[in-house]
């Protein structure tokens, strides 16, 4: 590369415990991350001209450090141990989804999970939301619900668009909705969703996205409060929900359907 090249992305740092490969339960043995698709390097030794500088930058007690070295860092020529970097390719990831109703709990599409001490809680989790078939029964809502969450969620956007907020969310951008901060799909989503087919399979390839998802609270730094990016309005992709029940509650009282799709549902019952 040149050496104007650059990387970007996004970095999850934890203080304790490991990540492992979350337990699939009723699953059963294959799905989501599966163990074959993550990949560790083998030893190569890097003959780098010695005339180039390397900058090996060190991480401890929360503080960055930096040495100048004359020779590749990378000139390892065998190692033995059970702790080793590695990389995993997202498209290999196994969506698990729902074929009957709702959207299932995010957690369908963990990939990496490092547990904390209260069982069955998690330290930090690495979901994504991948490109994926959605089959679902009719009358049901397809994108996330609205919620709060006893967790942090903390969201970013690798490439194209998010299935439940296509605008002001973009590649490279993140949100962070902080525990019991009530939250889902913009407007414009919840309205293209209780309008869509839904007796048809539809497939989601807009994007890919991801969650880090935490027990603890996020603290924002001072430059993500103070800086240009900031998106200032974003409560506002809300605004324009209105209410859509009042009146299904007048017709229960008046001895209608029990059902909040309007009665489809008892009629397609019927049918049946």
């Amino acid at each position: 590369p040149s050496s104007t090249a650059v990387a970007r992305g996004y970095i999850l740092e934890i203080f304790k415990g490991h990540f492992a490969l979350p337990e699939l339960g009723p699953i059963g043995s294959n799905g989501l991350a599966n163990p074959r698709d993550f990949l560790c390097p083998t030893a190569w030794y890097d003959e780098t001209n010695n005339k180039n500088k390397f900058d090996i930058v060190n991480k401890f007690g929360n503080e960055l450090f930096v040495r100048t070295s004359d020779h590749s860092p990378f000139n390892v020529v065998a190692w033995h141990g059970t702790y080793s970097p590695f990389k995993y390719d997202l498209k290999r990831f196994c969506a698990m989804n729902s074929v009957t109703y709702d959207h299932p709990d995010p957690s369908i599409y963990t990939v990496l999970t490092a547990q904390s001490d209260e069982p069955g809680t998690a330290l930090a989790d690495f979901v994504i939301f991948p490109p994926r078939i959605m089959a679902t029964d009719d009358n049901t809502f397809r994108p996330p619900w609205f919620h709060r969450n006893v967790m942090a969620e903390f969201m970013g956007l690798i490439y194209g668009q998010y299935d439940a907020k296509r605008e002001g969310f973009v590649p490279g951008g993140a949100s962070l909705h902080n525990t019991m901060t009530p939250h889902g799909p913009d407007t414009d989503t919840y309205k293209r969703a209780v309008e869509a087919d839904c007796s048809k399979p539809s497939k989601f390839e807009g994007g890919l996205a991801f969650m880090f998802e935490t027990c603890l609270t996020l603290k924002c730094s001072s430059y993500a409060l103070t800086c240009p990016q900031r998106q200032m309005n974003y409560a506002q992709c809300w605004d324009d929900l209105r209410d859509n029940f009042s009146k299904w509650k007048e017709g229960r009282k008046r001895g209608g359907t029990d059902d909040a799709c309007g009665g489809d549902n008892q009629k397609r019952v019927k049918k049946n």
